[in-house]
């Protein structure tokens, strides 16, 4: 009958797991037939176990069936615990806080878990695990300022306190205070390894519970810490405040744009050359300059199309810039251009002592490789100029009026190929 009800209370626990986590949880790991892992969380501060916090209760049901039902336990080789904080405080509080989070672990083995032998559960600290906390913020897009942090860490590899000073200062603290409501809480743990006698052990035994124990395939050398011996509590321990070495090569070093230059691919068809550069200031703000000059000309025919025209457009970048890179996405801008110009086609020719216009600009610009993208925008705002009329004569020209032009609406279009030119970070 007791068994009976605790098959049952398995039962129902997996039954309450969203049927979406059936084909992977996160917390749970197995090698090629010998070994399985399961991760206990713990809150911040706290070393003892609380079957309320993250999936601790799911996690601690499963483990005691796989211990107490379908492993054999005299084939067990060793259990290995392996527990982890997160890299903020003081580094002594941390290496007292891993010890105290371990011995936790051990009560609890042996009170739930009294099958397996006290000699084959082995203890070893990660201490604070800058390797892991480096990668969870490469793969966190939603981190402000991630690239900043991300350099951050790399640079000052040798020195931890120097490291956590700079992560909390950053930008007035807003990216580490994501990091403490997101990251840390996936640092602070106890990774269980249970490892089977392969020769002795046969596959069956190592079935899952059911489909949801979420397998993770390994190897069987990575049963134990990396560069830990397998020794007991009392000898690993001496080693807890190991720092973890963080290679560059764990995470793509990233560009940013620090200058665009651009063609307006509707100027080219209107067979007026043109450039234009954009200056990133800062993730939100860009300046943007522009110049066209066509200058054709053909007297015998009465035809002119001559035109000098420059202008400046500050802009703001929308929406979230820390999920984007510089100068993609909607933007807003204010600008401002004017120049001079001669037009004449077969007839009347209008020759501009000045043009020149102002307005606002909405666009948008989508990445298409890794150095070029394509933008596009319209302009809508007051343009005005003041213009002599002529009309050709006998190879010379005769002014016959002259006035002032004044018009409101759209002023601009662009579709623009914009080669992004970037730096490393």
């Amino acid at each position: 009958m007791k068994h009976g009800i605790y098959i049952l209370t398995i039962l129902m626990a997996l039954l309450s797991l969203p049927e979406s986590g059936y084909a992977s949880i996160p917390f749970f790991a197995v090698a090629n037939d010998t070994i399985r892992r399961a991760v206990i969380y713990f809150d911040a501060n706290e070393a003892k176990v609380d079957l309320s916090y993250k999936n601790n209760n799911q996690v601690i049901i499963i483990l005691d069936s796989l211990l107490l039902g379908n492993l054999n336990t005299k084939y067990i080789t060793a259990l290995n615990v392996e527990t982890f904080v997160s890299p903020d405080g003081d580094e002594s509080y941390n290496r007292s806080l891993a010890a105290r989070r371990n011995d936790s672990i051990k009560e609890f083995l042996q009170r739930y878990n009294s099958d397996v032998s006290v000699d084959k559960i082995h203890f070893f600290s990660g201490g604070e695990d800058w390797s892991e906390f480096r990668k969870l913020v490469a793969s966190d897009s939603n981190l402000p300022d991630r690239e900043e942090v991300l350099i951050l860490i790399d640079y000052h590899k040798n020195d931890v306190n120097k490291r956590k000073q700079l992560l909390r200062k950053l930008n007035r603290g807003i990216a580490y205070r994501y990091i403490v409501h997101n990251i840390f809480p996936e640092l602070r743990r106890s990774v269980i390894t249970i490892v089977g006698e392969t020769s002795k052990l046969g596959k069956e035994a190592f079935e899952p519970v059911s489909s949801v124990s979420g397998l993770f395939v390994s190897k069987q050398e990575e049963a134990l810490p990396k560069d830990q011996p397998d020794k007991p509590v009392g000898e690993s321990e001496k080693k807890q405040a190991c720092e973890v070495d963080i290679s560059e090569a764990e995470g793509p070093v990233k560009s940013q744009t620090v200058l665009a230059v651009k063609n307006n691919l509707l100027y080219d068809l209107a067979l007026a050359p043109n450039i234009e550069v954009e200056i990133p200031i800062g993730k939100r703000w860009s300046l943007n300059t522009e110049y066209k000059c066509p200058w054709w000309l053909n007297s015998k025919h009465d035809f002119c199309y001559q035109l000098l025209s420059g202008g400046m457009e500050g802009r703001c970048w929308l929406g979230n810039r820390q999920k984007r890179d510089r100068l993609t996405g909607h933007f807003i801008g204010f600008y401002a251009e004017g120049g001079i110009y001669d037009f004449q086609l077969r007839g009347d020719g209008y020759q501009g002592k000045y043009y020149g216009a102002a307005g606002v600009t909405y666009g948008y610009a989508r990445q298409l490789a890794r150095h070029f993208s394509l933008e596009f925008s319209l302009g809508i705002g007051y343009l005005t100029t003041e213009y002599k009329k002529y009309t050709p004569y006998e190879g010379d020209i005769i002014w016959t009026n002259s006035g002032r032009y004044n018009f409101i609406g759209p002023t601009k279009a662009k579709v623009s190929l914009v080669w992004l030119i970037t730096t490393k970070r």
